[in-house]
């Protein structure tokens, strides 16, 4: 081997001792050996968020390899309800050591718009638009909904599909928007009646029926085959087929939403004739009955006896108490209410028949029902009467407000199925 080659790496190897001793000075300095390490643990910088929680990591000291951390003095002054830059200060004061994390309280998250009342609303042409209104929060800046910014297409005189668009900005600039959808819809009650029914009677009639014999089909107050000239029926076809009617009209007690568990849970779709308070007071089981195919029908506004509204100075009137709950139960599902009605108490005239009928409607009567709209029944008594008058097209009416019938409801059910009977709602029932 050549001089030259010998000197070369000599001194390659005294480069990489050279090398490997700063190493092993450096590692042993910043252990800690010769004069105390001190340094933030995490980033020397950091953001969070104003009015979050802020958990700070701290800091590590070592001297000649031991743990000295617990001599860390701290000067915290991050104040996290109010953004700015602040200083984390660590000290080792004995040793003249500080090191400092900078802790930038900022605010980035958007305020939180909430709308009052649905996201999707229906009107109606021709009235006036009420905003149910919104609240804007922000996490800093608090209540602001003062500040939001409301961009509206809705026109009332014209029906359609329209928006509202709420937008809303923060001090540090972050923006929220919402929408909420409008459909303006045709006013069911714009209908006025012609009238001209003085030559129908109006004598008014609470409607009556012979209970079932032997399971026979009934006969009722109004000949049958009158009825139908009026779109009228108090049972079905011939066929083992039961219709199950509740009325309810917003009693203080009632079971309705635990009968229609019962219904639910035995796949068996129900005819609920509903006044307008209650269809208005009870949005989301509304719309509950209508997704779970039960039928929900017209038992007018205020639940009078519509006969002594049959006449040319109430006609109006008379309307209203239809085209109202009409009104009512479009504005809470979005649908249009079925022309399926049901006069309150059972009373009617031939007049009111008519009129109803030339509102587009089929009236429905019934072919057994008990005296359970008094005191509670028990389940006993309540099933008795219901097994023992069953018949072909049975038209069942039943209030809710007796906790007999529901506690009945699902033995009848199925007993009914185990005869071979089906179950339907109302306006299943074809004209003859």
């Amino acid at each position: 081997m050549s001089k030259k080659c010998k000197r070369v790496i000599v001194a390659l190897i005294s480069m990489l001792c050279i090398c490997i001793a700063i190493g092993v000075i450096k590692i042993l300095f910043f252990s800690g050996l010769f004069v105390p390490l001190l340094k933030v643990k995490g980033e020397d910088h950091i953001k969070v968020e104003v009015n979050q929680p802020y958990d700070d990591q701290g800091a590590i000291a070592r001297y000649r390899f031991l743990d000295y951390s617990q001599y860390i003095e701290v000067n915290n002054n991050v104040d996290i309800t109010k953004t700015g830059t602040y200083e984390v200060v660590y000290s080792l004061k004995d040793y003249h050591k500080q090191v400092t994390r900078k802790v930038e309280v900022v605010d980035t998250t958007p305020p939180n718009l909430q709308l009052q009342g649905p996201t999707s609303i229906r009107v109606f042409e021709n009235t006036v638009y009420e905003e149910p209104g919104v609240k804007g929060m922000d996490n800093y800046d608090g209540d602001i909904s003062d500040q939001i910014h409301i961009k509206s297409n809705v026109d009332m005189s014209k029906q359609g599909e329209y928006q509202i668009t709420y937008s809303l900005s923060d001090r540090a600039g972050n923006t929220s928007e919402i929408i909420r959808n409008v459909n303006v819809c045709q006013d069911p009650t714009n209908v006025k009646l012609y009238y001209n029914h003085d030559s129908y009677d109006n004598k008014a009639e609470e409607w009556w029926f012979e209970k079932s014999k032997n399971h026979e089909r009934v006969k009722g107050a109004i000949d049958e085959e009158v009825l139908h000239t009026y779109d009228a029926y108090h049972q079905g076809p011939d066929e083992k087929v039961i219709y199950l009617t509740f009325d309810e009209g917003g009693n203080d007690i009632t079971y309705i939403k635990e009968i229609t568990k019962v219904l639910d849970d035995n796949d068996v779709d129900a005819t609920f004739f509903l006044t307008r308070n209650y269809i208005l007071n009870e949005p989301d089981f509304m719309n509950e009955l209508v997704e779970n195919g039960h039928l929900v029908a017209n038992h007018t506004w205020h639940h009078y006896d519509m006969p002594t509204l049959a006449n040319a100075n109430d006609i109006d009137k008379f309307v209203l108490e239809i085209t109202e709950t009409e009104k009512a139960f479009m504005q809470v599902t979005g649908q249009e209410m079925k022309k399926i009605f049901r006069f309150p108490k059972g009373g009617s005239s031939l007049r009111s028949l008519k009129i109803m009928q030339d509102l587009g409607y089929r009236t429905y009567a019934w072919s057994h029902a008990f005296y359970d709209y008094g005191p509670d029944l028990s389940k006993e008594e309540v099933l008795k009467t219901m097994m023992d008058h069953y018949h072909n097209g049975a038209i069942y009416l039943l209030h809710p407000s007796n906790k007999g019938n529901y506690l009945a409801m699902d033995t009848f059910i199925k007993n009914m199925k185990a005869l071979g009977y089906t179950f339907q709602t109302v306006d299943t029932i074809a004209a003859p």
